[in-house]
């Protein structure tokens, strides 16, 4: 009977750590006003790097970026959404300014708005955090001159 009892445990101890394993927690990259298509998997020297998304956008055109939480629990195949417990968009400022939103954003989002100021190329990175992982993404953006109309 102990026998039977400490095998027992000893499985539901391992199941616990098999649907630990099993799921897990990410953000979905989006953008507004940008095409950012498939983020491209990077090593560097080496090291994995962050996801990289590329776009082109144009001086003085505004463009959303948002990183929405979501989680993937054990045998779901579709995340569901999910609030965050920390996240942060990063930008030199010489070369967007940022804006306010209209309205608030749902709370499984982090948002930021940005306007291009200047012609170049620049990174602007979503680092956060949610159920424990912590995720960082680039978006490498092109700024080009502004079409004649």
């Amino acid at each position: 009977m102990f026998r039977n009892k400490v095998a027992l445990t000893v499985l539901v101890v391992l199941a616990g750590v098999s649907a630990a394993r099993g799921s897990s927690a990410s953000f979905v990259i989006s953008g507004t006003g940008v095409d950012l298509g498939k983020a491209e998997e990077v090593i560097e020297k080496g090291v994995p790097q962050p996801p990289r998304f590329r776009v082109k956008v144009e001086v003085g055109k505004p463009f959303t970026l948002t990183a929405r939480g979501m989680v993937h629990p054990r045998g779901v195949a579709k995340g569901q959404p999910s609030a965050p417990d920390a996240g942060a968009w990063s930008f030199a400022e010489k070369d967007f300014k940022k804006l306010v939103p209209e309205k608030k954003a749902d709370k499984t989002e982090i948002a930021v708005i940005l306007r291009p100021t200047a012609v170049g190329r620049s990174r602007v990175r979503f680092t956060g955090k949610i159920l424990g992982y912590e995720r960082t993404f680039d978006v490498l953006v092109e700024v080009v001159a502004r079409k004649k109309e």
